[in-house]
């Protein structure tokens, strides 16, 4: 790909990389490497809650959810001691971009 552009849904794609934004954080996903990489969005701590892993790429075990005005849902793997897998769920999605090659490469 040359240039990013925009998508409704993750929901009918099965490679590629995005960033996704919620109303509260930036979210990088790649399909193909099967990760996430959650950023929140600077503000009040009542607004965005940290979680485990903020910053740090972890395991995306599946995309549950993913599409323009729904809540986000995914399954990670946080690698936590007797803890098969995590629901991880987002604000609203205001905006998924596909990020070209080169962005994906600098991002992820």
């Amino acid at each position: 790909m040359n240039e990013s552009h925009s998508v409704h849904t993750l929901m009918d794609q099965a490679s590629g990389a995005y960033l996704v934004r919620t109303t509260a954080s930036r979210y990088l996903i790649s399909l193909d490497l099967n990760i996430v990489r959650r950023h929140p969005d600077a503000g009040p701590p009542t607004e965005v809650a940290a979680l485990r892993r903020d910053h740090v790429q972890i395991d995306l075990l599946a995309v549950y959810e993913c599409t323009v005005g729904m809540e986000m849902e995914l399954i990670v793997d946080l690698h936590l001691p007797n803890v098969p897998f995590t629901l991880r769920r987002s604000m609203p999605v205001v905006s998924i971009e596909r990020l070209s090659d080169a962005e994906e490469a600098a991002l992820l």
